[in-house]
This record gives structure tokens, C-alpha cells and sequence, in this order.
């Protein structure tokens, strides 16, 4: 993805270039396509280009208009034409960043919710002197932001809030979330920098500071059809046409191919879509396929082995492990990592990986991410159910719960309990508080887990909304914490698509009835009647793919030795955010089995407890030294457990 970067301050401040291009060192190394800055009194705005689709190559930016408007945008606007239409622009190789200034001058900062595709802007408005800070409606690319007294710093990557050497300090909240394993939302690990929400944008303006939607995660209309044939030829257009939007000309892509439904229909369609009505063919996707051997439950291997054979063409291999994490501290050498997750192995499997694609010239990666959460991938009767409780459709009610009691052998009293229950943890501020927390949890991280909950707006405000879209926009939120691109690597930063997270593909699957998604007895149905012929039967009729369940206690249980090492010098419990004795009895029951749930916390903690290290080796006081003075001693006396540490 390209990279976005600015200043604005004061009004009695000037922005000069040599300032903007100290801002671009940093991230020069995922910048190959240039660098090129734009100063004009107290702002100034950076680009660095990384061209992956044909319109991309239209763009020269930052752009200006004749009114003195700034912008610059990174991604792809997939409806440029419906807005050209509108905005009355001929010009068909007009770049869309233009297409953007038009829309704002049209529509003011009602042009952000007409914006369809994958996106992330800065804009400056001259006329009413306003900064605005917008992702699209999934956040598939990444925008921070630092509001230092009247200075507003921004970039696509957290390096450039370091090109200047500053320290920040530690940011608790984060460490709160993290370690807790709670919605981590705009936080990161750096105090002072934030994350614009997805499908929102920031207005900064004298001072003032207003975050506000524009894209609903939770609809109350719905898509009602006479027939399922007309659901199924709906879903297949529109994600017919996600994936066009995604695989079209440009730098070469490779596609994920896990062997599951989400990422084999992928590369299925896309196959069809290459392969043309009139029979005239292009060359189709290269593929990237990871496998464990090792675990019972995950070995995908004779699945995709089966859609390469179909399709002709073979991908990458990789075989990957969970006992190929080592918990050893990263060597500083390779980089700094500015978020937690990485061990020492992480940067030695970015360069096997590099080494086996990357002179190929990949310039994005297809994810099947978000097909399990926005096509019915878990078998949950219950937001149906509860939707026609609410609505008062009491034989529609009875008529779905004796199907669903006598799939799964459910007595009907229990299954209608189970709904009342779920619609009434739809609505309100039903707090999660200590709940679920893991016990080695500090009280004082307790406390902010608690409090940033009662503060999430994402979570509360249910009222109007049937359950079913509730639970659509709770999910929602769950799943685009989880995307790869939240955590990038240090070697090379591709530019990642999620087929189906298109918002017109999601606007779609949300307003459908859930009966179309989910059936007794059959999950997935939608999607499964509509791809058939497409998707080999033996992908679309497969079980569900199995979690990772010996793998996470398999790796604990092998590096036991390094672990009882880092904890028994641990500088999470050195900061109070742990205790290292019942951080230490949780590991043993992972060890052994008896707290499978326990192991996403676990890696968690100890992902956490490597990154400071990694940082103290440094010697670097943004993290370390900083965060235990002005965070953990507030009157800057360090203890000497603490400085040893």
C-alpha cells in the first residue's frame, strides 16, 4: 500500500519540505516507487507511492485544487465511474484522488460515505481550515495520528512518529487490551498515537477534535426475495464482482490458498473470471499455500493439492509450525519491532518466505479473511431466532425452533431460553467487566479493561437494532482486529485485499435473512448453493476446518525451559501488570491440556514480555527506560529489580 505522512501546526507555524522529506526516512524502504512532498504555509503533505493496480499509475500527489484544498489517498476507489457519472467528469483517466476532491468540494464530508473501496485519505478543507483523517468502512489500510499541543503529526506506519527521535512513552490502555485480549480499537502500544477507527473519519479544526462514522456496521433494512434462486444469483454477481475489483491489471498478486471454502472460492472465481465467457484465457493467479503436518486439525495440504490439481497450476508451498516459535527475544539487529508478536523466528521466516517468492514482483496478497464471519461459517441459530422473537413472529418462531431442536437434539425449553438470553445480551451496556479476564491480570489493567469498555462507543448503543444486526456489527468489529495487515513485518509490506469484505459484497450479506446463511444442518448455505460448480463439492461439502488445539500447548510445552527463564525475571511483572506466579500456573494447566482456552493470553503475555525486551536491548528509552519513569514511577525513581530488568 502507499504511504500517507503530514504536518499540520499552528497557524504562525510554516511546514518546509526538508521537513517532510526527514518524515519519509523511515519508511523509505517500503517506498520503491519514490517519494514526493507538498508544503504550503502550516501544512505539509508526504506520499510515497507503491503502485499495485492500473488506475494507481494515474496519480500524482499530493494533489491540490484550485481552491487550495490538499489531498492525499492511498487505494483504490472501486465506484469512480458511478461517481464521475454524478460529478459530471469526462475525463476517463482522470486519478482518484481528483474523483476525491470533487466528491468533497460536491458533498462536503458527506463524500466519505459515497467512497467505495479500499481507502485511507488526509484532506485539508482551506475554505473552513480543517484536517480530516478518513479509512474506508473495514480499515484495510492503516492511518495513526499524534496531536502534540497545536502540531497534528500523521502516517500510514508508526515509524515516522520516531523519525525525529522523540520518546512517546508506553501507552497502559494498550497493554491493558492486549494482555487482557479485549477490542484493541484506535490504541496502540505508543502513548499519544492513535489509529483512525475504520469507517470513520477525524475532523481536527481550531483545536477541536470529532471522530464520527460514516458507514453503519449495523442496518435495520432488509433484503427480502421470493425465491433463494434470486438470494444466490444476488450473492454471486456481487462477489463475483468483489473479487474483479481486487484481481484486475496491475503489479502481480498472489492468492492465499488455505484448502478451506473462503480462499479455494476465491481463487475459483477468479479462475472463471481469467478465464472469460468467450473462452479467451489469462493467465491465472500464482498461489501461496501454508500447511502443518504436525497438527491433526490443520493439515490442509490434500485440500488445496486438490484445487491446484483442478485448476492446473501449482502454487508455493510452506510449511509452517507452531513449535517454530522459539519465545526468544528478536534480535535487534534485524529491526525494530514497533508492536508486539514477534519472536526471534519472525524475522527468519519473512526472509525464507522473500526468498522463495520474492523476486517475483508481488506486490499484494489475496485474503479469504471474513468469509467464516459475514457468510454463516458458525452454525448459530440463535440471531435468527432471536430476531423473530423480538419481532414478534411467535409461529415463524416455534416453526424454526423444533428444526433446529431436532438437528442437534436440543429440548425446545432450553433452546428458547438460550434465544431470550442472547436477545437481551444484545442490547444495552452489558459489560463484559472481569469476566473472561485472565487471572494473572493485574488489578490496576483490570480496572482499565473495565473502564475502556464502559468508553466504547463501538459496543454500545444497540437500541433500534434487531439482535441478528447487532451480533453482525459486534462480529464485525471482532474480525478486522484480526487482519494480517494490522501487524506488519519488517522486510516488505504488501498491500493486502480482502474479497469479502467489499462493502457492497457486506452492505448485501447483512441485510439478508440469517435463514439464507445458516440452516439446521447446514452452515454456509448461501454460499454453498450459489458456488456450486465453481468450487470443487469436495471444498463447499467439507467439515468445518479444525482450530489449532495441540499446536499453541505443543510450543509452550517444548520451550517450557525459556519460559519459566523469562518469567522468572519478568519485566511485566517487574511493571505490575502481571503476576508472574499465576502466570506461571496457568502456563503449566496450557501445558498439560487443562486450559486450552487460556492459550491465546498466554502467547499474548509472553509476546508482550519479548517485545520490551527487545526494546530494553536496544537500549531504547522511548519504551523501556521511558515507560517505567513517567508510566510505573511517576516521580522518576527506578527500582533496581527494574533497571536490571
Amino acid at each position: 500500500m502507499s504511504i500517507l505522512f503530514g504536518i499540520c501546526q499552528a497557524e504562525d507555524h510554516i511546514v518546509v519540505d526538508r521537513q517532510l522529506v526527514d518524515l519519509a526516512k523511515p519508511t523509505n524502504r517500503y517506498a520503491p516507487d519514490g517519494t514526493f512532498v507538498h508544503a504550503g504555509g502550516r501544512l505539509g503533505m508526504g506520499f510515497q507511492p507503491y503502485y499495485t493496480h492500473r488506475r494507481s499509475k494515474l496519480e500524482s500527489q499530493p494533489v491540490v485544487d484550485a481552491r487550495g484544498n490538499m489531498l492525499t489517498l492511498d487505494g483504490r476507489i472501486d465506484n469512480y465511474e458511478e461517481l464521475c457519472a454524478v460529478l459530471d467528469i469526462r475525463d476517463g483517466q482522470i486519478a482518484d484522488s481528483r474523483i476525491v476532491l470533487a466528491a468533497f468540494e460536491h458533498w462536503g464530508e458527506g463524500c466519505f460515505s459515497r467512497l467505495v473501496g479500499d481507502w485511507a485519505l488526509a484532506l485539508w478543507s482551506q475554505t473552513d481550515r480543517s484536517l480530516y483523517l478518513a479509512r474506508d468502512h473495514a480499515g484495510v489500510r492503516t492511518l495513526y495520528f499524534e496531536v502534540t499541543g497545536e502540531r497534528i503529526l500523521w502516517s500510514t506506519h508508526i515509524e515516522t512518529f520516531f523519525a525525529d527521535k522523540n520518546a512517546c512513552g508506553f501507552d497502559e490502555e494498550f497493554a491493558a487490551c492486549y494482555l487482557a485480549c479485549r477490542p484493541i480499537r484506535d490504541l496502540t502500544p505508543h502513548r499519544g498515537i492513535r489509529a483512525v477507527t475504520p469507517a470513520h473519519y477525524i475532523v481536527f479544526h481550531e483545536g477541536r477534535i470529532a471522530p464520527r462514522p460514516h458507514w453503519q456496521w449495523m442496518v435495520k433494512d432488509k433484503v427480502c426475495y421470493r425465491t433463494d434462486a434470486e438470494y444466490e444469483e444476488h450473492f454471486l454477481s456481487l462477489f463475483r464482482q468483489s473479487v474483479e475489483r481486487r484481481t484486475g491489471p496491475g503489479a502481480p498478486i498472489l492468492a492465499q490458498l488455505s484448502g478451506g471454502m473462503d480462499s479455494t472460492s476465491i481463487v475459483c472465481m477468479s479462475d472463471c473470471i481469467r478465464s472469460g465467457d468467450a473462452g479467451t484465457s489469462t493467465e491465472l493467479l500464482d498461489t501461496v499455500s501454508f500447511f502443518d503436518d504436525t497438527e491433526p486439525n490443520w493439515n490442509e495440504f490434500p485440500y488445496f493439492s486438490l484445487v491446484e490439481a483442478r485448476r492446473g497450476k501449482s502454487g508455493f508451498h510452506l510449511q509452517t509450525s507452531f513449535l517454530r516459535y522459539n519465545f526468544e527475544v528478536p534480535d535487534p539487529q534485524c529491526g525494530v519491532y514497533l508492536q508486539p508478536g514477534a519472536d526471534s523466528a519472525s524475522a527468519d521466516q519473512e526472509e525464507e518466505f522473500e526468498e522463495i517468492i520474492g523476486a517475483r514482483g508481488y506486490r499484494s496478497i489475496l485474503s479469504g479473511i471474513g468469509g467464516d464471519e459475514v457468510l454463516g461459517g458458525l452454525p448459530n441459530a440463535l440471531p435468527e431466532l432471536a430476531d423473530l422473537l423480538i419481532s414478534g413472529q411467535l409461529i415463524n418462531l416455534a416453526r424454526q425452533i423444533a428444526k433446529w431442536c431436532l438437528e442437534d437434539r436440543t429440548p425446545v425449553f432450553h433452546r428458547l431460553f438460550a434465544t431470550a438470553g442472547f436477545a437481551y445480551s444484545m442490547y444495552g451496556k452489558t459489560l463484559q467487566g472481569s469476566k473472561h479476564l485472565p487471572e494473572w491480570i493485574s488489578l490496576r489493567l483490570r480496572h482499565l479493561c473495565i473502564e475502556r469498555e464502559r468508553q466504547d462507543l463501538v459496543g454500545h448503543g444497540h437500541w433500534g437494532f434487531f439482535p441478528g444486526a447487532v451480533h453482525n456489527g459486534l462480529t464485525w468489529w471482532t474480525l478486522i482486529e484480526t487482519m494480517p495487515h494490522l501487524t506488519p513485518g519488517l522486510l516488505v509490506r504488501r498491500e493486502y485485499r480482502y474479497p469479502y469484505l467489499d462493502r457492497d459484497l457486506v452492505d448485501f450479506l447483512f441485510r439478508v435473512p440469517r435463514e439464507q446463511l445458516v440452516r439446521p444442518g447446514r452452515r454456509r448455505s448461501l454460499m454453498r448453493r450459489a458456488l456450486r460448480g465453481i468450487v470443487p463439492n469436495e471444498v463447499l461439502e467439507r467439515r468445518r476446518k479444525g482450530y489449532l488445539v495441540r499446536g499453541p500447548s505443543a510450543a509452550i510445552d517444548a520451550a517450557s525451559e525459556k519460559i519459566e527463564m523469562l518469567l522468572d525475571h519478568s519485566l511485566l511483572a517487574q511493571y505490575g501488570f502481571v503476576d508472574a506466579d499465576r502466570l506461571r500456573s496457568g502456563m503449566n494447566l496450557i501445558r498439560v491440556g487443562k486450559s486450552p482456552d487460556g492459550s491465546l493470553a498466554l502467547f499474548r503475555a509472553l509476546a508482550f514480555e519479548l517485545w520490551l525486551r527487545h526494546a530494553a536491548g536496544l537500549g531504547d528509552s522511548r519504551l523501556v527506560a521511558t515507560h517505567a519513569q513517567h508510566i510505573l514511577f511517576p516521580t522518576g525513581e527506578l527500582t533496581s529489580s527494574t533497571q536490571a530488568g
